[in-house]
């Protein structure tokens, strides 16, 4: 299929490499235009991903909330050196304590945006925890606490911002995903059964409010090196193995060899080594004029996410369409 009109990236069905979002944006940014201002909240920008695009948009001139949770203890010196970075380069760029598995605390950080900011443009869904495991050793409160973080978190986020970009007319939320949202590897089962749960959900949203005009984009990134495997997925890996029972420890050891496995998953491998490319591509998405985003963000390697994608989408489109809800399938204004 062409290009995006607007965004010079090559789309297939509603599918847009990373890879090519990020080199659109690198090639805009060195033209030195600069893109419509937009109010940005981002989730988990103590690291990784979040940081990396908060600062990356607040360089492009947009007024980011950058937000994460425990910013008076564990996080404290990740959000001083955000807002330090912030005064010497007179960024706007604002630090926010949102823990997303705390309905609370998800309400007031939102309202606070609100007020400081009078909208919400975009919202980008970032945090989120991995630790791989034995599936058969995760207890139901295991297994509860992943799917608050990696589900229902971006849920609850959903839920405080939705009311204000449909009030606007206007709006776009950005979901991170994984490409395991899309197929399954063993020993990850908490992990992608989270994931591939707000895969369905995203999905659905997307078509709930394309007449209401806000839009909505999974990102599905491959291998990155962040602080996601190293310090945080071996952190939570050990947490995990220092707090089973002795009976699902058992359970564990009489898997022998394949116990280990899991370890396998916290290796950076073939990784890219440049997270980065995550940032300027949420840039483009941001950029992008309404109704020429795409559905989909794919990372390197993953390009056979595409056919998957593609054959999803067509099912969807087809049943909508012969149901007569094509309406749903396009982005448009408010009337």
């Amino acid at each position: 299929m062409g290009a995006v009109a607007g965004t010079g990236l090559a789309a297939m069905a509603g599918t847009v490499l990373i890879g090519d979002a990020a080199a659109a944006e690198r090639e805009y940014v060195a033209s030195e235009r600069r893109p419509r201002p937009r109010t940005v909240l981002i989730t988990g920008c103590s690291s990784g991903f979040g940081r990396l695009t908060a600062l990356t948009l607040a360089r492009s001139g947009h007024r980011v909330f950058a937000s994460m949770r425990n910013t008076r203890s564990a996080n404290a010196g990740a959000a001083r050196e955000l807002l330090s970075l912030s005064r010497e380069e007179d960024l706007a760029l604002e630090v926010v304590d949102i823990d997303i598995t705390d309905e609370r605390s998800v309400e007031r950080g939102v309202e606070l945006v609100r007020r400081r900011a009078r909208r919400i443009d975009v919202l980008f869904n970032n945090a989120g925890t991995f630790s791989p495991a034995v599936l058969e050793t995760l207890t139901i409160e295991d297994l509860k606490k992943s799917f608050d973080t990696n589900l229902f978190g971006h849920l609850r986020m959903n839920r405080a911002v939705l009311p204000t970009m449909r009030e606007q007319g206007d709006g776009l939320v950005i979901q991170m995903s994984t490409a395991l949202g899309r197929f399954v590897l063993p020993f990850m089962g908490s992990y992608t059964g989270a994931k591939w749960a707000l895969e369905g959900m995203t999905e659905s949203l997307r078509y709930e409010l394309a007449p209401l005009g806000v839009e909505v984009v999974v990102v599905e990134p491959g291998g990155y090196v962040t602080e996601f495997l190293e310090p945080n997925g071996r952190r939570y890996y050990r947490e995990y193995l220092d707090g089973l029972s002795r009976r699902d420890e058992r359970r564990r050891q009489q898997y022998g060899e394949l116990a280990q496995r899991p370890e396998f998953h916290l290796e950076p491998g073939g990784a890219s080594t440049n997270p980065q490319e995550i940032a300027d591509a949420v840039a483009s998405v941001v950029r992008a004029p309404r109704g020429q985003r795409p559905l989909r963000l794919i990372g390197p390697g993953m390009e056979f996410l595409t056919d998957i994608n593609e054959m999803s989408e067509g099912v969807a489109r087809m049943v909508m369409e012969g149901d007569g809800w094509g309406d749903l399938l396009e982005i448009t204004a408010r009337s």
